[in-house]
């Protein structure tokens, strides 16, 4: 264990306790949430000045001021126009970071300005040296942890109340099937629901404890945080290591919870909630009226259609690394995943552009955080996630309390997604198999991938090879590609032992396909 991984763990430690002791009411909560609301505008501002234009190292300062954009002039704006009708002015006028610009891929290029920027360089500087670390799932591998303190978490648990609240859920039983550390989701689903009083029964991990090289920095973190909560009276459970293909364990709990205490909650990624619909169906089991919460993954119709027909009720979220949450189901809305967004804690606004998945354009959301406790400091920041954003009032619980911005078909571009919420840029994959492709005498252009989703909306990713290269063995081949994200990929392991048990890697004998005017594009739509 590094001194760093020490020091952070020790500074959580200071505060969890403290955490703990102040518990939140869903009044305190509409307090809260509305207060954040009311004073979006100052909270931005603050933030603009005390963590971009004071801050000599953010490349956002350098390109405000390539715009011609000081701080007054940024206030002025937000005072008379509003925070989004800003943003948008500053997006066309230059002022953004592309996705491959935010990944330290590019460097951030506009007339007459060049800015070379890492991961880093968005850290919000209060953070560092504290807070609990979480990373991206997705692909670069230097690329620097996000830091998640406490006081996030009780902003975020402040949401996650109401969202129960919204879908009369406040009392129900609850269940979390999200994995230990090094995957932060099940650790901040558990701090969330301890917030506002309600532990998990339960708490189910796709992952096995002790599979990975960093067990000991994330058992100790794990343990304190269990016997943390129970020192102050929270009965909360140890994780419990139940497989994606074990999920009737899981359906079984909810069979049994249900009719012992009525309707039960679960917490889990999209993927995962699939399957366990599968395993109540194959195996008879009513989970009917129980509810389920999925995340990191869409909630595509067909996926939602499957779920349901086990009889429960599945409500969508959507949460980001880079962010941490952004929004929630609406208690009202007519598409399966219309989520309010949290305009507490986010700014969204959208960007036109091109993506390398068939070259069409896509409406891009770029963030800005108002949030001073947010990991990364964002300004109009494009994390590669596109989709519908439409403003309109809403009778439920989120907007009444100001929430009148809505997200739907919320996408990821340029990326390729599996199971579990993990997602790779086409472009890295892409070296991992030129590389392998080469060395069984193939060339760049002999292999291409096809996004695809199974009958139950389980997304797979179809790698199109030549069938011109006889020598292969698919199989063997399956386990390189999986060895060589393991061994070279920040949370790899993690990445290649979902894959692995999920078949999310799938080979077809093909000739890559070309588009009307013969481009070979390297990430299409499965055209099967």
């Amino acid at each position: 264990m590094s001194f760093r991984q020490i020091q952070r763990l020790f500074h959580v430690a200071l505060q969890l306790p403290d955490y703990l002791r102040k518990p939140i009411t869903v009044e305190q909560a509409k307090i809260d949430v509305a207060r954040r609301i009311e004073n979006r505008s100052d909270r931005f501002l603050h933030l603009a000045k005390t963590r971009i234009y004071d801050n000599h190292q953010s490349p956002y300062r350098k390109l405000l001021h390539w715009a011609g954009c000081e701080f007054h002039d940024l206030e002025t704006a937000v005072r008379t126009k509003g925070i989004e009708k800003t943003l948008e002015n500053l997006q066309s006028e230059g002022v953004y970071v592309a996705h491959e610009e935010f990944k330290g891929k590019v460097p951030i290029c506009r007339n007459g300005l060049t800015v070379e920027a890492s991961e880093k360089d968005f850290d919000n500087p209060s953070l560092l040296g504290s807070g609990i670390q979480s990373s991206t799932s997705g692909s670069r591998a230097k690329s620097v942890p996000v830091r998640r303190n406490l006081e996030s978490t009780a902003e975020e648990a402040a949401n996650e109340l109401l969202l129960y609240e919204t879908h009369g859920l406040s009392k129900a039983p609850l269940a979390l099937w999200l994995p230990v550390l090094p995957g932060f989701a099940g650790v901040h689903n558990l701090l969330m629901n301890v917030k506002f009083l309600r532990p998990p029964e339960r708490w189910f991990s796709q992952l096995e404890p002790g599979l990975f090289k960093t067990s000991l920095t994330n058992g100790l973190a794990v343990e304190y945080i269990l016997r943390c909560c129970r020192r102050l009276g929270f009965d909360v459970p140890r994780p419990e290591f139940i497989s994606i293909h074990h999920a009737v364990k899981i359906a079984t709990w909810m069979e049994r919870t249900k009719q012992k205490n009525g309707p039960c909650v679960l917490r889990t990624y999209t993927s995962s909630a699939v399957r366990l619909a599968q395993a109540a169906i194959e195996n008879g089991l009513d989970i009917s009226g129980n509810v389920i919460f999925t995340g990191a993954e869409p909630l595509t119709e067909a996926r939602c259609r499957f779920i349901e027909s086990a009889g429960v009720k599945v409500y969508s979220r959507y949460s980001a690394t880079e962010t941490g949450l952004i929004g929630a189901s609406c208690g009202r809305g007519s598409l399966v995943d219309d989520m309010h967004v949290y305009l507490d804690r986010i700014a969204l606004v959208q960007r036109p552009r091109k993506t390398r998945i068939e070259g069409y354009e896509v409406d891009s959301f770029l963030f800005s955080t108002l949030s001073n406790h947010a990991g990364k400091i964002l300004l109009n920041t494009d994390i590669g996630d596109f989709g519908e954003l439409t403003v309109q009032p809403c009778g439920c619980l989120f907007g009444q309390c100001g929430m009148e911005a809505h997200v739907s078909k919320v996408r990821s571009y340029d990326k390729l997604t599996g199971e579990g919420g993990m997602t790779l840029l086409g472009s890295d994959l892409d070296n991992i198999l030129n590389d392998l492709i080469g060395r069984v005498g193939g060339s760049p252009d002999d292999f291409q991938f096809w996004e695809s989703q199974d009958s139950r909306g389980l997304f797979k990713i179809v790698i199109a090879i030549n069938p011109d290269i006889g020598d292969l063995n698919e199989s063997q081949f399956i386990a390189d590609i999986l060895s060589r994200l393991d061994r070279t990929y920040l949370h790899g392991t993690l990445m290649s032992d979902i894959w692995k048990k999920a078949d999310t890697l799938q080979i077809v004998r093909a000739h890559p396909k070309l588009t009307p005017r013969y481009k070979l594009l390297k990430i299409i739509k499965d055209p099967r």
